[in-house]
């Protein structure tokens, strides 16, 4: 049974607001830099992951409650943007601890950084080698849903 587009578009609205998830009303979710190459599946764990630890890697808070949904226009896909804080996610080598790193992805955790939410792998890996240098993710959006096929 295919579901009907209003029922689809759904999805990625109520995603967006679930306070277990994505739209905690306290205690924000948030984004960690990943130092150690991974395979994006599914099941990955937060145990899985080997989070960055260069001075200034400390995973960044978002914004509670809801998240931004909608529909990306060309793909079709449904798109939660997992708003960010005053400043961004934005991340500076602060001292030369753990360098050289190289940054291969991020992930959306919850708040106390037991669970993993969502992860992904950045387009190139970046390598941190000095002090000063800056990751910024820009907007982070997680797609939910793909368009089926007409």
């Amino acid at each position: 049974m295919l579901p009907m587009k209003a029922l689809r578009l759904s999805i990625g609205e109520l995603i967006a607001a679930d306070d277990a998830f994505l739209a905690p009303a306290a205690n924000a979710n948030k984004i960690a830099l990943i130092k150690l190459a991974f395979s994006l599946e599914e099941g990955l764990e937060v145990g899985d992951l080997d989070l960055a630890d260069f001075d200034g890697s400390t995973p960044i808070e978002g914004a509670t409650g809801a998240q931004e949904a909608g529909l990306d226009p060309v793909t079709g896909d449904q798109i939660v943007t997992i708003l960010d804080p005053a400043g961004g996610y934005r991340w500076e080598v602060s001292g030369d601890t753990n360098l050289p790193q190289t940054i291969y992805g991020f992930a959306l955790l919850n708040n106390a950084g037991s669970g993993l939410i969502a992860a992904a792998t950045l387009p190139a890996p970046i390598t941190l080698t000095e002090e000063g240098q800056v990751i910024n993710l820009g907007v982070v959006n997680l797609t939910i849903v793909a368009r089926p096929v007409s």
